[in-house]
């Protein structure tokens, strides 16, 4: 299958930078990258042109850009998707960098009617610092990262080790994820799959639990959410949160999830195609 990463970004052509390097030097080919740019100003166009045009870059490169009018990051992903040329979408965080069996791993688990998800080594400030000052990415585990995990802000860096054994997959519970468990960092799934629960949902309000509404839609499909978590690996550069579990906006997320799982919705209404009903 010809495999289309879609990179989510928003003002931090750092972190971006960081990100597609990291996708340059993975174990396996990918077909093209589109960046869905929910808005980002000049410097970030700039860096994703300097890097499609540089002698690093392996795959296309499609910048696909909206105007800035809030948090609009369902819209500007179902709109990646309709120039996605590939057959399998995998998606990954403009802030984050990707292990470099990172979309072989989700390939090699691939399934027509499943949804894969990860999770992700939450990066320290300090450190996330450091890294970006380097302009290195970091695609394993290191000893600077676990001293960091022990002595500093590093979270989840045991999602950093790769098990392959089916046995201690299941021994550890790495083979498993909760139903509702797909985050926006780390997941994929067959580009027919994602039309079919009629892509992103755009009425979600901020980023908070937009993605986890993929993987619902998907069980309520009749599909299956599967577990790529110490496979798939991505380390996540540090940012502020911009959400909170009181505010308004998460307080409507949850009511569109809530009667998603309720009513067993396996598609949204206002999604890649606006023509699809309810139901």
């Amino acid at each position: 299958m010809k495999t289309t990463v879609i990179v989510p970004t928003y003002n931090r052509p750092g972190e971006l930078g960081l990100c597609l390097r990291s996708l340059a030097r993975q174990s396996v080919p990918i077909g093209e990258v589109v960046v869905a740019d929910d808005g980002s100003g000049e410097e970030t166009r700039r860096m994703v042109r300097d890097f499609a045009d540089s002698r690093a870059c392996p795959f296309p490169v499609r910048h696909v850009w909206q105007e800035d009018q809030g948090f609009r990051k369902p819209r500007i992903l179902n709109e990646a998707v309709r120039n996605a040329t590939g057959e399998y979408l995998v998606f990954l965080d403009g802030d984050c960098m990707a292990q470099r069996h990172f979309v072989r791993e989700h390939l090699r688990t691939a399934g027509t009617d499943s949804i894969l998800g990860g999770k992700r080594v939450e990066l320290g400030r300090e450190l996330s610092a450091r890294i970006l000052a380097k302009g290195e990415p970091v695609t394993a585990l290191s000893f600077r990262l676990l001293r960091d995990a022990l002595t500093g802000d590093t979270r989840k860096a045991e999602e950093a080790v790769r098990i392959r054994s089916p046995l201690l997959r299941r021994l550890l519970r790495r083979d498993r994820i909760m139903d509702d468990g797909i985050w926006g960092c780390n997941f994929s799934l067959p580009k027919e799959l994602f039309y079919r629960v009629n892509g992103c949902d755009e009425e979600f309000l901020d980023g908070s639990i937009e993605d986890n509404d993929l993987g619902i839609r998907v069980l309520n499909s009749g599909g299956r959410v599967r577990s790529v978590r110490a496979l798939a690996v991505v380390f996540h550069l540090w940012h502020p949160v911009t959400w909170n579990f009181h505010g308004e906006k998460y307080l409507h997320n949850r009511r569109i999830l809530e009667r998603r799982i309720a009513e067993k919705e396996p598609r949204c209404v206002n999604g890649i195609d606006r023509r699809i009903s309810r139901g």
